[in-house]
């Protein structure tokens, strides 16, 4: 069977990316001047915030360039794992990046310091408008591609934080709360550790090769033995080079048979991994059953 690869528009997924990296460097630049001029600790997070995105964006482009690359004799399935490797770095960096927006909002929580909720109403605003629309550009990616999702996440959260700070600037302009300023980056932090950790954890799954998480390998085992001729299966091995490259190797015992029928079996083997279970890259070896006709004792 040949493997084939699910048709996603890369070229469609380069040029987004570009525009969000663009709109993050102007985010960053401009929330880092408000931040300083409003003395707002969620503006300054939600500017370093916005850097990480910048890296992440900027590493989540140089991998989608890079994973379309043609296999070579060194590179034989080409670099479609620097995808994974990309996600993980995005994610471990959204990870500390979180971790110290945590850290910070604590120690302000318990001595806030005045902060211009005017200028943190215009300057929010202007970042959730920018990050919004770029997780809308990267969103239909994100749902088939590990790399995009985690720089989808990055720019959702950031846009879910920027409309955060927006509310907080309401309250702290017209009601003086100055330590929702504070309280507002520890939610946010902790909610840009969870889902930070999820991207990680699968990236990490799929480096180590361990069978994807969607992927009951004893369902496998059963839908091979149901294929007719399959009398047993063993050796058998599940794993992820990339999101959309779900790959298995097996050894199926079978009948005694001519090389054509054994090419058939196969055949049915494959059809029946891609369509209950996504498996697009399976590699079968035959067994056959060797009957004893003497009796050796």
């Amino acid at each position: 069977m040949i493997w084939e690869m699910h048709n996603h528009n890369y070229g469609s997924i380069r040029k987004n990316l570009i525009i969000a990296i663009i709109l993050n460097a102007i985010i960053v630049v401009v929330e880092v001047i408000g931040g300083l001029l409003s003395n707002s600790l969620a503006l300054i997070s939600d500017a370093l915030h916005n850097l990480g995105d910048l890296l992440a964006l900027i590493l989540s482009f140089t991998a989608n360039y890079l994973s379309v690359k043609s296999a070579n004799s060194r590179m034989s399935f080409g670099f479609l794992r620097t995808e994974i490797i990309v996600a993980f770095i995005n994610s471990s960096i959204l990870l500390l990046i979180g971790a110290y927006i945590i850290y910070e909002g604590i120690i302000r929580i318990g001595n806030p310091e005045p902060v211009a909720g005017g200028l943190i109403i215009i300057i929010a605003s202007i970042g959730f408008a920018a990050n919004a629309f770029s997780s809308y550009l990267l969103h239909k990616d994100s749902k088939h591609n590990l790399n995009v999702r985690s720089s989808y996440l990055h720019l959702f959260y950031d846009a879910v934080h920027s409309l955060v700070i927006v509310l907080v600037g309401v309250l702290i302009y017209f009601f003086n709360w100055m330590i929702l300023d504070s309280i507002s980056s520890l939610v946010i932090g902790i909610f840009i550790v969870k889902s930070a950790w999820n991207v990680v954890s699968e990236a990490t799954n799929i480096l180590n090769e361990g069978v994807p998480k969607e992927i009951n390998p004893d369902d496998v085992e059963k839908a091979i033995l149901q294929i007719e001729n399959v009398k047993s299966v063993h050796h058998v091995h599940i794993w992820k080079l990339a999101s959309n490259f779900i790959a298995l190797s097996a050894h199926a015992v079978v009948e005694d048979c001519m090389i054509s029928k054994g090419y058939l079996i196969i055949s049915e083997i494959e059809r029946v991994l891609l369509e209950k279970f996504g498996i697009n890259h399976p590699t079968i070896q035959l067994e056959a059953e060797i009957k004893n006709e003497f009796d050796l004792n």
